[in-house]
């Protein structure tokens, strides 16, 4: 009975011809475990650690999509419309809430980590309290993906919030967020898409009423840009249930940052490095028009060629305007650094957050902590903060 060191095990000798061989017990030579012992299966989150650990982030870093030839214009072989919004939310939808430890594990943590920052920032800085003394705020947040500002959120001790997102897995995920969260206030959560319908179409008046205190819109503007008309839906969702005196803040896409790195080559219809890649349909002009400026977006371990538009600023707060909101903070993502370094809470955030440079930081000199590669990321985009008119109709 001849000894296989490959496959651990003994052989039994050939059988005779015209006979089947006897069956053998698996008996291996050297055990692991104990015979009698019963293995427990690996949960979800393990196998995930396992995949993490024998991945090469260098690759991931490396392998940005293919360069574009100069001079390459992607045709727009469908109209704009239903398929950017199809695959915006299948995008999301397919992207699984890993937890918290994974999120940990991600090449660009630095990156989401200053994101969540400025987040925080803009709802210390602009989010509104109660109309009424001694109740909590009531939130609106238009395009809330996972739940991700829910924490972020709950520092400010709302009453309520309304959380709404075109990706339905993404809301489920976001409602199981609030669910483990044991959070001490409601929350409701809708998906349809709330940049092209009006919110009471699908929300029930009972929440939309009374007004909420402020609205939140966190890197989603750029999706709902393709058309004067949707973009107008957007804002009057935002305004129409905001309360004078009230505040929209959100984050979006610079679009003079983002036209200025694209007109830094003239015949150029992307740009990029190893950590992002933005690609236009065609080449665009500063003030060409203002809506439907679309261009695929891709950035390492979060977003995989997917359509967004330019957000026109003189369109957005001329239409804001309409609206009855007035533009009282806009500031790029390095501009919001230096505004929140100069307040102690948000200092002392970056630092437990571990967004800036300690040692940098302890000489005087503020810088975030990453690559620079990552840090042109962050540069691209921008924070805005307007507040609803006393007297606004919308």
């Amino acid at each position: 009975m001849p000894y296989d060191p490959v496959k651990d095990v003994y052989h039994d000798a050939p059988p005779e011809e015209g006979r089947a061989p006897e069956p053998r017990a698996y008996a291996p030579l050297y055990r692991v475990t104990p015979p009698e012992s019963v293995l427990i299966p690996i949960t979800k989150e393990q196998v995930e650690a396992l995949k993490r650990q024998s991945q090469n982030p260098l690759r991931a870093r490396a392998q940005p999509p293919p360069e574009v030839p100069r001079g390459t214009v992607r045709p727009a072989e469908v109209p704009i419309g239903e398929l950017e919004r199809t695959t915006v939310a299948t995008h999301y939808n397919k992207r699984r809430e890993v937890g918290r430890d994974a999120r940990e594990s991600s090449p660009i943590i630095p990156l989401k980590r200053f994101n969540n920052w400025v987040k925080s920032a803009l709802i210390s800085m602009y989010a509104q309290v109660g109309w009424n003394a001694g109740q909590g705020a009531r939130i609106l947040e238009l395009g809330c993906g996972k739940g991700g500002d829910l924490r972020k959120w709950d520092r400010h001790r709302p009453a309520v919030m309304v959380l709404i997102d075109i990706a339905d897995v993404s809301i489920e995920q976001a409602r199981l967020r609030y669910e483990e969260g044991h959070y001490r206030w409601a929350a409701e959560f809708f998906a349809f898409d709330c940049f092209r319908r009006p919110l009471d179409e699908v929300v029930p008046r009972s929440l939309l009423e009374p007004l909420f205190d402020t609205v939140s819109m966190q890197f989603c503007l750029h999706y709902g840009w393709d058309s004067e008309e949707n973009a107008r839906t957007m804002l009057s969702n935002a305004a129409r249930w905001l309360r004078p005196g009230g505040t929209l803040i959100g984050t979006t896409v610079d679009d003079e940052t983002l036209l200025a790195r694209l007109h830094e080559d003239e015949h150029a219809v992307s740009f990029g490095n190893e950590c992002y890649r933005i690609e236009f349909d065609q080449r665009l002009e500063p003030g060409e028009k203002p809506f439907g400026n679309r261009y695929h977006f891709w950035l390492l371990d979060a977003v995989d060629n997917v359509p967004e538009f330019v957000v026109d600023w003189a369109a957005f707060t001329r239409i804001a305007e309409e609206c009855g909101l007035h533009l009282v903070y806009k500031a790029r993502f390095d501009e919001i650094l230096s505004d929140g370094y100069a307040n102690r809470p948000l200092r002392q955030l970056l630092e437990r957050m571990q967004v800036i440079d300690s040692n940098m930081a302890a000489a005087g000199v503020v810088t975030p902590a990453m690559p620079p590669a990552m840090w042109h990321v962050c540069t691209l985009y921008m924070g805005f903060a307007l507040e609803k008119s006393v007297d606004a109709t919308a």
